[in-house]
């Protein structure tokens, strides 16, 4: 008897333990643990880049859904609620530079799932390298901001 078999559409988990400090004040804010990366500054937030792989088998212009989780802690100071915010990105293969679309951001305290757009990621940017520009608001004297990790699917 013979097995059919559904086709199965590319997808990858990433661990948000592979950001790496996209800017900031780079002094050891962000702390690396098993199930993340935690931005422990009570006054700074902080910016991670995260890589997107692109190759021959699933190539950046072929994803259509990106899903980031973490934990917001929706720090409030001095009247301004801080939040997780996240863009799609390229840098530049030819050139210094890149573009990134505008930053989608959580809306309320708790565990997140962030979907921001793939505007540069298409065909038009095949050979530019794309990530994923994250920022974590500071921790305050409370609990930290986290990436855990990232989705992407075609």
């Amino acid at each position: 008897m013979a097995n059919s078999s559904d086709a199965a559409a590319l997808h990858e988990r990433v661990s948000g333990a592979n950001c790496v400090y996209g800017s900031g004040s780079t002094n050891g804010n962000l702390i690396t643990v098993g199930h993340g990366i935690f931005n422990t500054s009570a006054t700074e937030g902080e910016v991670l880049s995260c890589p997107v792989t692109d190759d021959d088998r699933f190539r950046k212009h072929d994803i259509a859904t990106v899903n980031i989780h973490g934990y917001n802690n929706g720090l409030t100071i001095s009247g301004v609620t801080h939040q997780v915010e996240a863009s799609t990105c390229v840098a530049y293969f030819g050139g210094t530079g890149g573009a990134c679309t505008t930053p989608v951001k959580t809306t309320s305290i708790g565990n997140y799932t962030l979907s921001p757009p793939t505007t540069y990621w298409t065909s038009t940017n095949y050979a530019d390298f794309g990530y994923i520009h994250i920022g974590l608001p500071p921790s305050g004297s409370g609990s930290y901001s986290s990436i855990r990790g990232y989705y992407t699917a075609d």
